[in-house]
């Protein structure tokens, strides 16, 4: 990996996890909030952030699922083939035509 990729990673790494964090402790994210900033913060907003930051998570999982999709790909691709399965079966010919036996195969 270069160094490029391995800070790609970690970016997001951290925007995955915030979204979980945001996910898992809405009440606590939005009671800190309005004891900061003083806001009375209704119900009904706590309740559409909740869903805005479920949606991200999901939405960065996605991302996250495509980016390694798309690294296993290029992997797969990049793979040589080395071994042919009919290369045992030309040698066997090769080894009965030498020895003289019948050819059967």
């Amino acid at each position: 990996m270069t160094m490029l990729d391995i800070d790609t990673l970690e970016k997001d790494n951290k925007i995955l996890r915030a979204a979980m964090l945001k996910k898992r402790y809405p009440n606590v994210i939005m009671k800190s909030q309005k004891q900061a900033l003083g806001k009375a913060l209704d119900e009904k907003n706590m309740k559409k952030k909740a869903a805005l930051w479920e949606k991200q998570l999901q939405e960065e999982k996605v991302k996250l699922r495509e980016k390694d999709k798309e690294a296993a790909r290029i992997a797969i691709a990049s793979i040589k083939r080395t071994v042919n399965f009919g290369d045992g079966l030309e040698a066997e010919r090769d080894l009965m035509s030498i020895i003289g036996a019948p050819n059967r195969l």
